[in-house]
């Protein structure tokens, strides 16, 4: 990808676009927004910089047509002054309070990049095309804006960026301006100021005999100082600016294709770290794929576990009422047999079930959603690396340029009728030659800050990296250890039970049958006696009643039903 496809970078990133409730979003705020529990995502290793919140989400309606979107509160609050008294890490010198909406968080992502290419910015959170305005969503997203916006402030590229200093402290106005593009901050102005008085940091050279080599170090002659700077001006407008036409896009594109690439002692640098961002982003990749097959089955498991439960329950019901006991929910009240061990059996089942979901939202807490931050992290180097080879291109793109105008300057002067247009070939040349000394500082400043951030990124990742996996592992201690727990507390219990010794409550059906024939075989002389007494006797005898009466719902107990039998229990948060 070229300087050209740069602006496409952030069409193809949904975390870029600047409308606030695009349809076409990507719904990629995770289940973990959907629990009761916030990823837990490691900002800083010194986590007492948190000194931004975005909070105070509003909807608010724009327009006749009253489209609608979120306005969040942003406020700001200088760190307290450290020991000397110094206030070095303050970005601003106040405390300021502003609001903005989703779009404004896009648009300062967007700046941060043109501003500091090079620089890691860290990602936003993605859209969501369906219930975008509900509390979950929000608050999620609102979590990760804020998230957003600390992780720019303690990264020390991006902290002074003019971008910034306007989305936090500017006013309406102001950052109406800067988002049109008509804003100029004070620093620039100054900049401009000194640019024009101070003299330049390279001797000038003669263009027609300087070697390529020279591009580096040299600039033409200018008639003045003055002249100099208005073209280097304009020079450095048209750089910052997006690449005009498709004629130049199509030359950085045969730069890049035709690998007339200019080198630099730090490739082979560079070519290791795209090496070890590769190689981290394919091994945590896998770890996430397996990271979701587990959580899914530990829902599953809490799912299971419920509906084994309930199966319990059913058939404790089955052996309560075949030996005619009546069980008000009084364990004591149960049949001593096998129908105690069904009811033992399904309380831990609804133990289990609940331990499991516990589990399975701090899974999403505590190990997925960090493990996904931390990919979200390393494509955000990759965006580095790559605005560091745009600016490679561009530069090289640039020698190129200047290297095709010397031969036609060259080619000008020795065809005759064709003096005239040397004159022009060489002012072409010039401005030329002033365009490759500014790529190739921004080449090397972007480079340079690139592996600045790097460095950076190694160290808090594996901080980071660290605690994802201190937690995952705390977690796993924890739940088995209340899995062994409710077990164990439940074998005990059944191995006081003698299911073979507990016998039969009522009266069997081989005693029911007996006592039928015996009735028939007395009752000679008068038959509808004996009839009666037989139907009377069968009458008294405790049989099933299926179903069991549910009973209204009281205390905060439900009643769950499954294969026609009733109990009651307290809910569980999956079923909420």
């Amino acid at each position: 990808m070229t300087a050209a496809d740069e602006n496409r970078l952030g069409e193809s990133n949904p975390s870029m676009s600047s409308d606030d409730e695009s349809p076409d979003g990507e719904n990629e705020l995770s289940n973990s927004m959907q629990s009761s529990m916030q990823p837990k995502l490691l900002v800083h290793p010194d986590n007492s910089v948190a000194y931004i919140t975005v909070s105070d989400p509003v909807q608010v309606n724009e327009g006749i047509a009253g489209r609608k979107f979120t306005m969040y509160r942003v406020n700001y609050d200088p760190p307290p002054p450290s020991a000397d008294g110094s206030t070095s890490n303050a970005i601003l010198s106040y405390a300021t309070s502003v609001n903005r909406r989703y779009s404004d968080f896009s648009w300062l992502y967007e700046r941060l990049h043109k501003e500091r290419p090079g620089a890691i910015v860290p990602p936003l959170p993605s859209k969501q095309s369906v219930s975008r305005f509900s509390e979950v969503f929000i608050e999620g997203r609102r979590f990760h804006l804020e998230i957003f916006l600390r992780r720019v402030v303690c990264n020390p590229e991006l902290k002074d960026t003019e971008c910034l200093l306007v989305f936090l402290g500017g006013g309406d106005d102001e950052f109406k301006k800067a988002k049109k593009g008509s804003f100029v901050s004070s620093k620039a102005n100054e900049a401009a100021a000194a640019a024009a008085v101070d003299e330049p940091s390279y001797q000038p050279f003669d263009a027609e005999n300087a070697p390529g080599a020279h591009y580096n170090n040299g600039a033409s002659h200018y008639n003045s100082h003055q002249d100099y700077h208005k073209l280097m001006e304009k020079v450095e407008g048209e750089l910052s600016t997006k690449k005009a036409g498709i004629k130049k896009w199509i030359k950085e594109r045969k730069t890049s294709m035709q690998g007339t690439m200019v080198r630099s002692p730090d490739d082979a640098i560079f070519d290791e770290i795209t090496n070890y961002i590769s190689a981290l982003e394919m091994g945590l990749k896998r770890i996430h794929t397996q990271t979701t097959s587990m959580i899914k089955r530990d829902k599953d498991v809490s799912t299971c576990m419920l509906e084994f439960g309930l199966g319990c329950d059913a058939l404790c019901h089955v052996d309560d009422e075949i030996n005619g006991v009546i069980n008000d929910g009084d364990d004591t009240a149960a049949s001593t047999g096998i129908g105690q061990t069904f009811r033992k059996m399904g309380k831990t089942a609804d133990e289990i079930s609940k331990l499991s979901y516990e589990y399975y939202e701090k899974e999403l807490s505590c190990f997925r959603e960090p493990l996904r931050d931390h990919l979200k992290m390393i494509d955000a180097v990759k965006i580095a690396l790559q605005k560091r080879t745009n600016r490679r291109v561009t530069y090289s793109t640039c020698i190129n340029a200047v290297e095709s105008k010397k031969a036609s300057v060259h080619k000008y002067k020795i065809t005759p009728g064709k003096e005239g247009k040397s004159l022009d070939a060489a002012a072409s040349l010039s401005r030329a030659e002033a365009t490759v000394i500014i790529a190739k500082q921004n080449y090397e400043e972007c480079s340079q800050r690139v592996l600045r951030e790097v460095d950076r990124f190694r160290r808090e990742n594996a901080s980071s990296m660290y605690h994802t996996m201190f937690e995952f592992a705390k977690v796993q201690q924890e739940h088995h250890d209340k899995m062994n727990n409710a077990w164990g507390a439940l074998v005990p219990h059944l191995e006081q039970l003698n299911v073979s010794e507990s016998g039969f409550r009522g009266k069997s059906f081989v005693e029911a049958a007996s006592a039928a024939v015996a009735s028939k075989n007395n009752s000679h002389n008068d038959s509808e006696n004996g009839v009666e007494a037989i139907t009377s006797d069968v009458q008294n005898m405790t049989m099933p009643s299926y179903p069991p009466p549910p009973e209204p719902i009281a205390n905060g107990m439900e009643s769950s039903t499954l294969n026609e039998a009733v109990r009651y229990r307290e809910m569980i948060p999956a079923e909420e």
